[in-house]
């Protein structure tokens, strides 16, 4: 880490390119995963070692590398689902003095606030609400957010349209649905929002061609309206398409055994 960012109070480390750079929103600095198996003797499988990343307003980075290289993982430590056994992860929190979030040190209401207001995560599979309607599922998070019911649901109509969801699904609920239509409506809701900082992990991966390119522009519009994004795209046409650039990723080496 640069200790020039740095400035010690009260023997806290502080980072203050949050406060001395509005552009930067996520940074990462030596990331690493440890996963243990309780069930079969404490076995410890790693999953990522050591792994910086700084993202800034305007970027999508795209995590490469293959299967078992740790990038969900790394994804899922961004958003806080996972704690990262070592390491540290700051998101941009203007509510705070610091003006960033401790995501690896933070308390759960902490992290369900700037899930709220900051940091959007659209996975491959939906989780489907019973009896919830596509359209409010939808348009859910602008309403938790404080906009008008009826313009949430007009915005949402608008981007299940964009996505190509017919209209006669929209009152319906979308456990039935095919797979592509299940991701086109999880990323719709996903995007709805226009959280300044965005994880995508592997949101097209059950699409045809003409409804990744619609993702693809959908997702370079929100870049370039200013968003911070870090993805996971398999498929190469898409990668080139929406990066800015990428992070390669490398499956970490198991430990020797005793």
């Amino acid at each position: 880490m640069n200790t020039d960012t740095l400035q010690t109070h009260s023997h806290t480390e502080v980072d203050t390119r949050f406060a001395h750079d509005p552009a930067l929103m996520l940074s990462a600095r030596g990331v690493a995963k440890t996963f243990t198996l309780h069930t079969q003797g404490g076995q410890q499988i790693p999953a990522l070692d050591g792994v910086d990343l700084d993202v800034s307003r305007g970027e999508c980075v795209v995590l490469v590398g293959p299967s078992g290289a740790g990038k969900s993982t790394l994804l899922r430590c961004l958003y806080g689902n996972y704690l990262a056994s070592t390491g540290t992860i700051r998101l941009r929190d203007d509510s705070r003095p610091e003006h960033y979030l401790n995501v690896t040190g933070a308390q759960p209401h902490e992290i369900m606030r700037v899930r709220r207001d900051v940091i959007g995560y659209v996975s491959q599979f939906l989780r489907v609400i019973p009896r919830v309607s596509t359209l409010d599922l939808v348009a859910e998070p602008l309403i938790a957010r404080g906009v008008d019911e009826h313009d949430a649901r007009r915005r949402a109509g608008d981007l299940l349209a964009r996505l190509n969801i017919s209209t006669r699904l929209w009152p319906l609920a979308p456990a039935t649905f095919s797979g592509g239509e299940q991701q086109r409506v999880n990323i719709a809701r996903g995007l709805i929002a226009a959280h300044p900082v965005l994880l995508l992990d592997e949101p097209t991966a059950s699409l045809d061609a003409e409804n990744r390119d619609v993702v693809a522009s959908l997702v370079t519009e929100a870049r370039e309206q200013g968003a911070a994004i870090v993805g996971i795209f398999h498929d190469e046409d898409t990668r080139a398409k929406i990066a800015t650039r990428r992070l390669e990723l490398a499956p970490v080496a198991m430990p020797a055994a005793a």
